[in-house]
């Protein structure tokens, strides 16, 4: 049975090559990758881990026009205060309207948790659509009811015959992988089987028609512009000033862009396969749902990495206009491109030149940003990623052609980045958001990984990316007062031993 028919999707720890719990360098990395021993790997301690329940939620609550449903305890729904006013924001910013997310949960009990919580389930979801009038409902399934066997799928098949919003359920209970990038994959999965992805004829396009004199201009007029038209999967770390620079960059190879499947609504869902060809903008994010596309309706698909840095953008569209035979246009565009970017970021790169630096954070990104700051003349000390998995092979391979000397790690565990920190004393730290408090409170300059009111994407990111570097080394007064008066809560023995002595094969 193929992955797509299942009701519960795979997780990333059974469908790849993938581990938490590696360090050496960069070329052993993508070795081990390749044969399988980083699945041996593991930790004899964990400070802490990500649940994907919350990254299947920060995608839903970006969807116009929906609801949420929590099957779970109450508590479970804690994060949805924050993610609904985020995704408001980022609808605001795209020119949609401004709306947060309406949640509801069927709060499971001690009682529920014994007898089962179909029934709750049930009256939730025709609560939500009478109450809210949603086009979709996200039915999110957490760790209680997916330990009990509540039979979800059932409740949610004899929910869509009597409700009026299509309902989409997610299966995202956290013990069930330790990858949290698991999340991408039951989000697509949800939305491969519980929404309708081809175009309804008369209202999405005129079909042609003997009886229609002019079907048939119309008809080859919506067939030019479907082979014109690009699918970019973006994410929530993506911003609308990344989406922007993207498309000014095909727009004028003369592509139009749609962006999926964040900030879509369901009429724009039908929409996903009126497209020429779907490309990823993270080798990790997307590769579950394209590569369905491929399968389902036979549409082709580009990962090719994040365009960070001139040679990964430059990589990155030729891509794409070699599937349109415009190479030519592509490289003409390019050289102008780098040609005015070079010249507007010679101040910064002075200033930064020589400065070490230490890289943590989502694979593709601390990959890709890696390999472009070396291009840029920092030195980069050390690469963490969060996880590895055969989608990062690419990635890797470069970075092990361009730094292969460079001690990566496979980590998301803030002791183990905050020991290295100690150790390498890196000049800049470029981190994950969430952990730059442990860094200002060891006096280093820092700045993230990535931030969805920024741009880090193409020639304007690479502009964006060095002077929020030259102003953090400019700015050192927060950080250095609260490395005078704030202890971490570590051993000093601790710092004496091998960083990564946990990791056990």
């Amino acid at each position: 049975m193929s992955y797509y028919e299942q009701n519960v999707p795979p997780v990333r720890d059974t469908r790849l090559k993938m581990g938490d719990s590696y360090s050496g360098c960069a070329c052993d990395l993508v070795e081990c990758g390749r044969s399988g021993c980083l699945l041996s790997q593991g930790r004899g301690f964990w400070q802490a881990n990500a649940c994907q329940m919350a990254l299947s939620l920060m995608m839903a609550t970006t969807v116009e026009n929906s609801a949420i449903v929590m099957h779970a305890p109450g508590g479970c729904g804690a994060l949805l205060h924050s993610l609904s006013v985020s995704s408001a924001k980022g609808k605001a910013q795209r020119g949609k309207a401004p709306l947060t997310v309406p949640w509801i949960s069927t709060n499971l009990t001690e009682a529920d948790v014994i007898g089962g919580g179909e029934r709750k389930l049930r009256e939730t979801i025709e609560f939500a659509d009478k109450e809210f009038r949603p086009e979709i409902i996200f039915v999110v399934v957490t760790c209680a009811p997916s330990i009990i066997g509540d039979d979800v799928e059932e409740v949610v098949r004899q929910a869509r015959t009597h409700v009026s919003a299509d309902v989409v359920s997610l299966h995202c209970p956290g013990f069930r992988s330790r990858v949290v990038a698991s999340a991408y994959d039951t989000f697509y999965h949800g939305i491969l089987r519980g929404l309708k992805l081809s175009p309804t004829p008369w209202v999405d396009f005129r079909p042609i028609n003997s009886a229609d004199p002019d079907g048939e201009l119309f008809q080859k007029k919506y067939l030019y512009q479907k082979s014109h038209t690009v699918n970019i999967w973006n994410a929530t770390s993506i911003g609308p000033g990344d989406e922007k620079e993207v498309e000014r960059l095909l727009n004028a190879l003369g592509l139009k862009v749609r962006f999926f499947a964040e900030y879509s609504s369901r009429d724009e869902f039908r929409l996903v396969t009126e497209a020429a060809l779907n490309v990823s903008m993270c080798n990790v994010h997307d590769d579950y749902m394209l590569k369905y596309l491929e399968e389902k309706f036979g549409m082709p698909y580009v990962i090719a990495g994040m365009p960070i840095g001139f040679e990964h953008t430059r990589r990155w569209i030729l891509q794409i206009a070699k599937h349109f035979n415009l190479e030519k246009e592509a490289i003409a565009l390019i050289d102008s491109e780098e040609a005015v970017a070079k010249k507007a970021i010679e101040p910064f790169v002075a200033q930064i030149k020589g400065k070490s630096v230490l890289m943590c954070g989502g694979v593709v990104r601390v990959g890709s940003e890696s390999t472009a700051l070396k291009e840029l003349g920092l030195k980069v000390l050390s690469i963490r990623a969060y996880h590895y998995d055969e989608g990062a092979e690419e990635i890797f391979e470069d970075v092990a052609e361009n730094l292969p000397d460079t001690p990566v790690a496979v980590s998301n565990q803030i002791f183990e980045m905050t020991h290295q920190i100690k150790m390498l004393k890196p000049d800049l730290v470029i981190s994950h958001n969430g952990t730059q408090g442990y860094i200002a409170k060891l006096g280093v300059p820092s700045i993230q990984l990535f931030n969805a009111d920024g741009t880090f994407f193409a020639y304007n990111g690479i502009y964006q990316i060095l002077r929020r570097i030259v102003f953090e080394f400019k700015n050192t007064s927060y950080r250095d007062r609260l490395a005078r008066h704030i202890k971490l809560p570590y051993k000093k023995s601790y710092f004496e031993e091998d960083a990564f002595k946990y990791i056990k094969k």
